[in-house]
């Protein structure tokens, strides 16, 4: 057996495992809370972008593309809130503000990289499920 599959089949074991011990997956369950605290279409990829280093708003708004400057300051609140980011406001003038992550933030940069490779290795599959533009998945 390759890395590979020994790796995929330890890590379906280890959910089996952790599954059977649940009896549901409501919004008592540890994975619930957490997925609520990371679920949405921005704090995953901002989370992604200060894995690089800290970054001020605009540059932010400029690597994550698509995002509004409104939804981009919601998510950064969302993010400080949860304890994800710090935000650093310097005396100075004009006032700068960088975001950080925060230890419990930096502890989701291996989950990202494995996001990311599962990404690139699925890449074909995840492109094809990408609504054209204009088009929202799930639409009405």
């Amino acid at each position: 057996m390759s890395p590979n599959e020994e790796k995929k089949v330890a890590a379906q074991q280890k959910l089996r495992s952790w599954l059977d011990a649940k009896s549901n997956l409501d919004a008592s369950c540890v994975v619930h809370q957490a997925l609520n605290v990371l679920a949405s279409k921005w704090l995953l990829l901002i989370l992604l972008a200060l894995t690089q280093r800290p970054k001020r708003n605009s540059e932010l708004q400029r690597q994550i593309r698509g995002v509004s400057p409104k939804m981009l300051a919601q998510s950064l609140r969302q993010l400080e809130a949860n304890g994800l980011v710090h935000r650093q406001v310097f005396a100075q003038v004009p006032p700068r503000v960088e975001y950080s992550l925060t230890p419990f933030g930096e502890s989701i940069a291996p989950l990202l990289a494995e996001l990311c490779d599962w990404s690139v290795t699925w890449q074909a599959q995840v492109q094809t499920f990408q609504p054209a533009a204009g088009q929202q998945l799930g639409g009405d």
